[in-house]
C-alpha cells in the first residue's frame, strides 16, 4: 500500500508581529499557539506521522493510553530542546517542527498537541509562573491530555515520564475549545472533574475577607490589585477598586462578612479568576426557620430591593 509522502520542505513563510508586554502579550502568544495546533490537526501529514509512530512502537488498536505514551516519548526523545533567538519569540507550525526536530516548550506543545488531537485525544494548555506575588507572569507552557475522566500532564521538555508536572506558584489552564472567550477561562472539558487551580494567596485572601481579617498593606491585596489592573478589569468595577483600596489602607478586623465575600467571589468568577461553582447568595444557601409566619428570607428580599448593600460599600470608602 502506497503511503502519503509529504512534499519537500519549502522556504519558510515568516510573519513578524509585535506583541505587548506582560499578560496581554501572553494572551496574544497563546492565541497563536492554539491556532497553530488547530492548523496541525487539519494537516494530513501530522496525522500520518502520529500513526507511523504508533506502528513503529507496536501500539495495539484501542490502547489509548499507549498511544498517548508513545507520542509523548517520541517528542521527548526526537525533538531537541532549543531556545528561541535572543529577545525574539518564535513559534513554528507542527510540520515545521517535525522538519527541524528542535524547538522550545512552545514548539513541543504545538507538535505534541497537534499529533494527539489528530488521532482523537482532547488536550488543554497549562501555563505556569515562578513568582507567587506575580500572578500575571508566566514562563513555561506544557499540555495535559484527557484520558478516562482525568487530565494527564505532558511536559516533553523534561526527562520525566508522563504524569509529571512542574511545581510552581502560579498556574493557569487554557481550554482548546472554540469559544471566543476561551482565553479568559480556567476551563475543563465536558465530563472532567478537574477544577480550576486557585492560588494559595487568593484562597487566603478570601478567607481573610470572610472572617479571619488582615493587617493593612497585606501583600495579597496588592497581588490581586496588580492582576486585575494588568488585565484591564479594575476600571470595570468601582466597587472592587474601592474595596481593595480600603483593604490595603485599613485592613480588616476578625469578624464574619458573608455578603462582602459573596460579592468579591461573584466578581472574580465573572472575570474568570475563580471557577464558577454556583450562583447562590449567602442567605439562600441555608434553610432559615420561620418567625411569626414569615421567613427570614422574606424579610431579606426587601432589603436588597431597597439597596441594602450600600452601607457596606460606604464603609470601604
Amino acid at each position: 500500500m502506497k503511503r502519503y509522502i509529504t512534499p519537500a520542505p519549502e522556504l519558510p513563510r515568516i510573519s513578524l508581529e509585535s506583541i505587548p508586554k506582560g499578560y496581554l502579550g501572553t494572551r496574544k502568544t497563546l492565541e497563536h499557539i492554539q491556532a497553530l495546533i488547530r492548523q496541525g490537526v487539519k494537516d494530513f501529514y501530522i496525522r500520518q506521522k502520529a500513526i507511523d509512530i504508533l506502528f513503529e512502537k507496536g501500539i495495539r488498536a484501542k490502547d489509548y493510553l499507549g498511544e498517548i505514551k508513545a507520542l509523548f516519548e517520541w517528542v521527548q526523545q526526537n525533538v531537541r530542546y532549543t531556545k528561541d533567538p535572543f529577545r525574539l519569540e518564535v513559534l513554528h507550525s507542527a510540520r515545521r517542527i517535525l522538519e527541524l526536530r528542535a524547538g522550545d516548550c512552545d514548539d513541543m506543545t504545538i507538535v505534541l498537541g497537534a499529533m494527539l488531537e489528530s488521532i482523537g485525544h482532547p488536550i488543554r494548555l497549562v501555563i505556569v509562573g515562578p513568582a507567587p506575588f506575580r500572578p500575571d507572569l508566566f514562563s513555561h507552557i506544557y499540555l495535559e491530555v484527557y484520558y478516562k475522566g482525568r487530565w494527564i500532564p505532558l511536559d516533553a521538555t523534561m526527562p520525566f515520564p508522563m504524569g509529571w508536572a512542574p511545581r510552581t506558584f502560579v498556574k493557569q489552564i487554557i481550554s482548546m475549545d472554540r469559544r471566543p472567550n476561551m482565553l479568559s477561562e480556567f476551563a475543563a472539558q465536558p465530563g472532567s472533574t478537574t477544577a480550576q487551580t486557585v492560588p494559595d494567596w487568593l484562597r487566603g485572601l478570601i478567607r481573610a475577607v470572610r472572617q479571619d481579617g488582615m493587617q493593612p498593606r497585606d501583600e495579597r491585596v496588592r497581588t490581586l490589585w496588580n492582576l486585575l489592573r494588568q488585565r484591564g478589569l479594575l476600571s470595570q468595577s468601582p466597587w472592587m477598586r474601592a474595596t481593595l483600596l480600603y483593604f490595603w489602607q485599613k485592613g480588616l478586623v476578625n469578624r464574619a462578612r458573608p455578603i462582602t465575600t459573596w460579592r468579591l467571589k461573584r466578581k472574580l468568577r465573572r472575570w474568570g479568576i475563580l471557577p464558577v461553582v454556583g450562583t447562590a447568595r449567602p442567605w439562600q444557601s441555608a434553610t432559615l426557620p420561620p418567625v411569626q409566619g414569615r421567613s427570614w428570607a422574606g424579610r431579606i428580599r426587601p432589603l436588597e430591593q431597597r439597596g441594602g448593600l450600600r452601607p457596606i460599600i460606604r464603609r470601604y470608602r
